[in-house]
């Protein structure tokens, strides 16, 4: 194809869904629908789920937590970085103009 994408096929609760994906995308979406289905495997296992509809549910609600939870966890990581690099810059210029 002209954007280098292709089909990529894959199926969750037995429907098949076929989605466009560069190359280096391929293996990141391939674990995503394994993560997918394995987690609706383990719930179906734990709980009875009235629909899949349910079940798919739960599982988008927690994967939208571990994304929000790294999202805070990234945010306060760059803020630390951000201290660090301001504290080694005071630390230069507290260096360089010493009486």
């Amino acid at each position: 194809m002209e954007d280098g994408k292709f089909l990529c096929n894959f199926t969750i609760l037995d429907r098949k869904f076929t989605y466009r994906v560069l190359p280096e995308e391929e293996s990141i979406i391939r674990s995503a629908v394994k993560n997918i289905t394995d987690k609706l495997a383990e719930l179906r296992q734990r709980h009875s789920f009235v629909d899949n509809q349910q079940a798919l549910t739960v599982v988008l609600i927690q994967f939208a937590v571990l994304l929000e939870m790294a999202r805070a966890e990234d945010a306060a990581g760059r803020m630390v970085k951000e201290i660090q690099s301001l504290d080694r810059q005071l630390d230069e210029y507290l260096e360089s103009n010493a009486i």
